[in-house]
């Protein structure tokens, strides 16, 4: 691991966690590499800030537009130290170039499953959209550090991202 690598992680989290204001559990499936289905709790804000997303996922290029939402997993505890897990979810509008580019740069195949995301998000998932999955894609982005999912529609250009503890990419 990198000099510096889990404080960098522990915080991301930190201004993960202050962007969404408050604590509670997650609603999902698990499918792939997909966090597990937590407790419920109240749904998680649904935001349409661009720079977290932007910091995080700059792969995605120049999207036109996001709804996300994040919440910490499991039950915050005052009593036991340390960092929280985050899990943040949402959809990203791509511009048809930043598709293309996608496409062409990344072997995408047919996904076995939609995306599984927080219940605040569910309903900004397309229906009935083909996702598409990419390895090298998802590894390039999470640079097997934490988990996610990445779900292209590149016929309605739609990104659905699905991650635990995502870091703002180097440079950002």
């Amino acid at each position: 691991m990198s000099p510096g690598g889990p404080r960098r992680t522990a915080v991301g989290v930190l201004v993960v966690l202050s962007l969404v204001g408050g604590c509670g559990d997650v609603t999902g499936s698990r499918t792939g590499t997909a966090p597990r289905q937590q407790r419920q709790s109240p749904e998680a804000e649904v935001r349409t800030d661009r720079e977290p997303v932007e910091k995080r996922f700059p792969q995605f290029g120049r999207f036109t537009g996001v709804e996300w939402a994040a919440t910490p997993l499991g039950q915050a505890d005052s009593r036991v130290p340390g960092p929280t897990d985050v899990r943040l979810s949402g959809v990203a509008t791509l511009a048809r170039a930043d598709v293309q580019r996608l496409l062409k740069e990344y072997d995408w195949v047919p996904a076995g499953q939609p995306p599984a995301v927080l219940g605040s998000i569910a309903s900004e998932v397309p229906e009935g959209a083909a996702w598409r999955t990419s390895g090298e894609f998802t590894s390039e982005v999470t640079r097997d550090v934490y988990t996610g999912s990445f779900h292209l529609d590149p016929e309605a250009g739609v990104m659905v991202f699905d991650a635990v503890n995502p870091t703002a990419a180097q440079g950002s």
